[in-house]
């Protein structure tokens, strides 16, 4: 289980109406919160590449496969597909 950053804060709060609005705000802003750390992420790749990193080498660092560090390198999640090459369709 991740280390949950909110878990003191919301617990703190006794109210269980008060503590389910909060936990109501924090769950509409996980969408948000997300995509700034993919595009965060994808910085901190494409730093590493401009340092002359190799896909294979990110990948073992950050413990995932070779293709995914390019798809994140390229902007790609797992729900988008990449553009169709002309001709295909």
């Amino acid at each position: 289980m991740v280390d949950n950053p909110y878990g003191s804060r919301i617990n703190a709060i006794s109210d269980p109406v008060q503590r389910a609005v909060e936990i109501g705000k924090l769950l509409n802003d996980l969408p948000h919160v997300a995509a700034d750390l993919r595009e965060l992420r994808q910085a901190a790749v494409l730093e590493l590449r401009e340092a002359g990193w190799s896909y294979g080498r990110i990948a073992a660092a950050l413990g995932l496969h070779r293709n995914r560090v390019q798809h994140i390198a390229e902007g790609r999640t797992g729900k988008t597909k990449p553009p169709k090459s002309e001709g295909e369709g």
